[in-house]
């Protein structure tokens, strides 16, 4: 399971770890913001020492409202006998693999925060770390316009990958051996001609800098969202040779990140690339379920049991986050832990919000639904909307090649209405530095000033 900001929370993990999930990341942590605040340590690390029973916060009570819930010691009376039993005997659920993902630019940060995360969630006797955490993750893959302006994801790794390997080099030094470092990336452009040289650089370098483990996510920068490409499972096959050859390993762990959209895909990317292992984030969201071992291709399934699926999925999520609230992280410390199951949902049951607009409408609104209670009676009527449908074939949710969560940027692409205008050249601005761009406006207007005064004798900027 991919790090995901807000939705990479404690109960989701557990429900697709129940679903066949092997691995799962955090949600990143901003590594400046962690070091210098506990307030914000508690509101994004949901990571618990092993056999600690976490204590619900304020803001996740708020969450659980209906439920009549005292920091988790009226659960007993609030929920039925079989999920207090439950919140009894389970563990954090954290006892296979989990990597906490970390982003900034400032080595010195970013091992404080590392170390943090470990003192946390474990303990260290004799150098060596007991806790659930498998690993540190360096975040140098987020393409969103925040990263650049902090200097870290595939931003930091576009402008130094010296900086990057020196991030890597001090976590290996500060952390624990038996924690391994990794780095999630993206290729770079114009993998295929001359971004290959490039690709080749890093992935040695950030050997020789002593990283355990690589993500790769098969697409550049610049394909995100709307601009979403299909992924490049050549530069990933690459990046395993690559790796393979150089740390002279042939089982050196590669995850393959990008282009996973039905269980069937786990495998053929497994076979094309070579790598380790797939991770998956934007189908996952929508189906948790998507790494069980006998899933079925939605294709191959029909419409009614793909609904039933859904919602037990979305029922048992609750049940989790009844045991286990999400913390609110950067959804804020007013709702947000309730904002987090809302996005879940959301996704869960995206094409059948669709058909029913008004129970869209219904969750997504700031006072209409705001508890778990509020959740798990809304998925109670949309169930009963379903239950003596005559002709599943006739929904537009029952063709799951275009109403499901994860084909809604491809679907936006290909028929959006700018696509339909013809689309707006690339700035020239793009990619530049701020002080490039700050110079080429300045360029620009003084050339408007210019005209203008030829054109009329007078400036009108």
């Amino acid at each position: 399971m991919a790090p995901m900001v807000a939705q990479s929370d404690l109960p989701f993990r557990r429900l697709c770890r129940e679903h066949g999930t092997d691995l799962c990341f955090t949600q990143m942590i901003h590594a400046s913001n962690f070091c210098e605040s506990t307030h914000f340590q508690d509101s994004h690390l949901d990571i618990y020492h092993p056999g600690e029973k976490m204590s619900l916060s304020q803001s996740a009570v708020s969450a659980l409202k209906g439920l009549d819930v005292d920091k988790g010691v009226q659960l007993k009376e609030a929920s039925n006998q079989k999920l207090w039993t439950e919140y009894e005997e389970a563990s954090d659920g954290m006892s296979t693999p989990l990597i906490a993902q970390i982003a900034g630019h400032d080595p010195d940060l970013m091992s404080e925060a590392a170390q943090i995360i470990l003192r946390r969630t474990g303990e260290i006797i004799d150098g060596k770390y007991h806790g659930p955490v498998s690993g540190i993750d360096i975040n140098c893959g987020c393409p969103q316009g925040i990263a650049r302006k902090g200097k870290y994801g595939a931003f930091l790794m576009e402008e130094s990958l010296d900086v990057v390997c020196d991030i890597v080099t001090r976590l290996r030094q500060d952390l624990p051996s038996e924690v391994l470092v990794s780095v999630k990336m993206r290729i770079p452009q114009h993998v295929g001609t001359s971004g290959d040289a490039l690709l080749e650089e890093r992935v040695q370098k950030l050997i020789d800098a002593g990283v355990s483990l690589l993500t790769i996510h098969g697409r550049n920068l610049k394909e995100n969202k709307t601009n979403v490409a299909k992924c490049n499972w050549d530069a990933i096959a690459k990046v395993v040779k690559i790796a393979r050859e150089y740390s002279q390993d042939d089982n050196f762990p590669i995850i393959a990140n990008g282009g996973i959209e039905h269980p069937s895909d786990v495998q053929k990317c497994l076979d094309y690339t070579g790598a380790s292992a797939v991770m998956s984030s934007e189908a996952l969201l929508e189906n948790p379920g998507i790494f069980e071992s006998r899933a079925k291709d939605d294709m191959n399934l029909n419409p009614q049991h793909i609904f039933d699926r859904q919602i037990k999925f979305c029922h048992r999520y609750l049940d989790l986050c009844t045991l286990y609230p999400p913390v609110p992280g950067s959804l804020g410390k007013e709702g947000g832990s309730f904002n987090c199951m809302r996005s879940h949902l959301f996704k869960i049951i995206y094409r059948y919000l669709d058909e029913q607009p008004d129970l869209r409408t219904k969750l997504g609104h700031s006072t209409e639904t705001i508890s778990i209670a509020d959740a798990r009676q809304l998925i109670n009527d949309l169930e009963g909307r379903y239950t003596s449908i005559p002709n599943w074939d006739d929904l537009k949710s029952s063709n799951v090649k275009t109403s499901s969560w994860y084909r809604r940027h491809r679907d936006a692409k290909l028929n959006s209405k700018m696509r339909k205008r013809g689309q707006k050249p690339e700035s020239e601005l793009s990619g530049l530095s701020i002080a490039d761009k700050k110079a080429a406006l300045k360029r620009r207007i003084q050339k408007l000033k210019d005209q203008n005064k030829n054109q009329s004798g007078v400036i009108k900027i």
